[in-house]
């Protein structure tokens, strides 16, 4: 069973049983569902409109500040018929493999960044659906959307 989240001018499907916080700070509004264990999907939403590339660089840097183990691979995606700016990042913390899945696209009204992240062994089983969140992912102004 799926909810759909709508508001600030985007929409998606997520779990009905995950958890949904929406939170503001400074002028951005970062929504994140999160799943019983440690699996999340999240996504920034910033209205001065930063090149999808300075919002990846930041979002790596601060990886890189947080954690000695790090592996950065580009990688490509496509969100809300765009194409994105992605990075796949693995990194220990508390001696358990993690991955994160950075990307980031820009439309005419603000830049986003869309982040998810589990542990491997969690991700075995909510991998596809923090994909299918970010499938789902749908953008005012895109076509027939919101209609």
């Amino acid at each position: 069973m799926y909810e759909t989240y709508q508001g600030h001018g985007v929409r998606f499907r997520y779990p009905a049983k995950w958890e949904l916080r929406e939170e503001l700070d400074e002028g951005e509004v970062t929504i994140t569902v999160s799943s019983m264990e440690t699996s999340f999907w999240s996504l920034t939403i910033i209205p001065q409109r930063p090149r999808p590339e300075e919002v990846i660089e930041s979002a790596v840097a601060a990886f890189q500040e947080e954690y000695e183990e790090l592996d950065v691979y580009a990688t490509e995606a496509e969100l809300c018929h765009r194409e994105s700016v992605s990075r796949d990042v693995e990194f220990v913390c508390l001696e358990l493999l993690n991955g994160a899945f950075l990307r980031s696209f820009r439309t005419e009204r603000f830049s986003t960044l869309v982040y998810y992240q589990g542990t491997d062994e969690e991700l075995e089983e909510t991998r596809e659906i923090l994909e299918s969140i970010s499938a789902s992912l749908e953008c005012e102004g895109d076509e027939a959307l919101f209609s």
